[in-house]
C-alpha cells in the first residue's frame, strides 16, 4: 500500500500495482522494494509538479540524473558525515521499477500508451 505524504490518502493505483505484483506471484521482498521506488518517484513527481501519469521521456531521463546526482540523506543521528549518492546501478534499478509501473499504467488506461513505446525503443538513451 502506498500513502500520499501530504494527505496520507491511499494512492489507488499505485496500491493496485503493487496488488498486481502480488497476484502475478512475486515475492514478498520484491513488492515491498518495488513499493519504495515507487513511492520514490511518485514523490519526485509531486516535488517537481509533474503528473506522474503524464511524464514525458524526457522528463524521466531528468528524474534518472536526478537519481544520481542527488546526495542522498545522511546517516548520522546529526545530520553530518559524508556525501553519499547513488550508483549507476541503482538508478537504473530504480528505472526499470518506473517503466514498469508505468508500463502497468498503460494497462490500465491510466498512462497514454505513446509512452509505453518510447520506453521500448532501442537506443533510447537517456543520458
Amino acid at each position: 500500500m502506498i500513502v500520499g505524504a501530504d494527505d496520507y490518502a491511499l494512492h489507488r493505483e499505485r496500491s493496485l500495482f503493487l496488488a498486481g505484483l502480488r497476484d502475478a506471484g512475486r515475492a514478498y521482498n520484491t513488492e515491498r522494494t518495488y513499493a519504495g521506488r515507487a513511492a520514490l518517484y511518485l514523490s519526485y513527481c509531486t516535488f517537481h509538479r509533474l503528473e506522474w501519469a503524464q511524464i514525458t521521456v524526457w522528463q524521466l531521463a531528468r528524474f534518472l540524473h536526478w537519481l544520481v546526482e542527488e546526495p542522498l540523506p545522511s546517516r548520522a543521528r546529526n545530520g553530518g558525515g559524508p556525501e553519499r549518492f547513488r550508483d549507476e546501478n541503482t538508478a537504473n534499478a530504480i528505472m526499470s521499477t518506473v517503466c514498469e509501473f508505468l508500463s502497468f499504467g498503460v494497462r490500465m488506461k491510466w498512462v497514454d500508451p505513446e509512452l509505453a513505446g518510447q520506453l521500448t525503443e532501442p537506443r533510447f538513451n537517456a543520458r
